[in-house]
């Protein structure tokens, strides 16, 4: 979950950190949270409703529902939505394919694959719901064999065209 962010807060100016569920007992959560407070950046616990517009971009969240949904670190992952001038958005976090489906994401232009194209996530029931043209992977190399050959069958029945990170490097919006 916060694997990597703790670097991102303290090389990158960030206005404020979004969570899910608070945990305790998470020692990553826990520097996460320690780094935030040393850079002066606000925390937020957020939940699905919450939303924040900026110069034309709004970003509204999908998920965590508000209460408990699972004591799995994933399932509370922060999972929302970007819009902008007609162009929509979601990124996922590292849910799983049945949490996907329960986030409820619309028409998508984009959606960025979660957990880094896991076998577990990515499922069929989001990939018909929100039809993309454009699945974005986040990924670099990895044991785990992100992303799994299973999501890539997936993203390419529905005719939604892949930019895995590990190949194209950083995406930038309009794609090429």
């Amino acid at each position: 979950m916060s694997e990597g962010l703790s670097s991102v807060l303290r090389s990158v100016p960030v206005g404020e950190l979004w969570i899910g569920q608070r945990k305790a007992d998470d020692p990553e959560l826990t520097e996460l949270l320690g780094v935030a407070a040393e850079r002066g950046v606000p925390v937020r616990e957020v939940r699905r409703g919450d939303r924040v517009s900026v110069n034309g971009v709004t970003l509204t969240v999908l998920w965590p529902p508000g209460e408990v949904w699972s004591e799995e670190d994933n399932d509370n992952s922060v999972a929302l939505t970007v819009e902008s001038r007609g162009f929509r958005a979601a990124l996922l976090g590292d849910l799983a394919a049945d949490t996907e489906a329960r986030v409820g994401v619309g028409d998508l232009d984009l959606l960025k694959a979660a957990h880094h194209g896991s076998r577990y996530s990515t499922g069929a029931a989001i990939l018909r719901e929100g039809t993309p043209a454009d699945v974005l992977i986040s990924v670099g190399r990895n044991t785990y064999g992100h992303p799994h050959p299973d999501v890539l069958e997936r993203v390419g029945g529905v005719g939604a065209k892949v930019w895995r990170t590990d190949q194209v490097g950083t995406v930038r919006w309009p794609l090429p």
